[in-house]
């Protein structure tokens, strides 16, 4: 599956069902930006999806499945997560949004 592309990714840090959103840009040389002016590097192998944030040990690694990426996240200071990604073109409710009393994507 390609994964270069424009995604929506929506991640959960507790896990307690508030997600919040922020549109995300996979680029193939494998680097992708989202909104904030947050980027990083990404990978790809055997049916996962790995990415880290510049600057940051936060990690996000999923599976993918058609056109979406299921999975966990860490920032291995003590916070961990849940999020998916949905790629361009899959229908959604959701707009880019953030639940204002949780951390941004990188956890903070």
């Amino acid at each position: 599956m390609p994964v270069p592309g424009n995604w929506t990714l929506f991640y959960d840090w507790y896990s307690d069902g508030s997600y919040s959103s922020v549109p995300m840009t996979v680029n193939a040389n494998g680097t992708f930006t989202m909104g904030g002016g947050l980027g990083g590097l990404w990978v790809q192998s055997a049916g996962m999806f790995m990415f880290t944030f510049d600057n940051s040990e936060t990690t996000y690694a999923g599976n993918l499945a058609s056109k979406s990426i299921t999975g966990i996240m860490s920032t291995f200071a003590g916070l961990n997560g849940s999020f998916y990604m949905l790629q361009e073109g899959v229908p959604t409710a959701f707009t880019a949004a953030r639940v204002g009393t949780k951390p941004n994507a990188t956890g903070r």
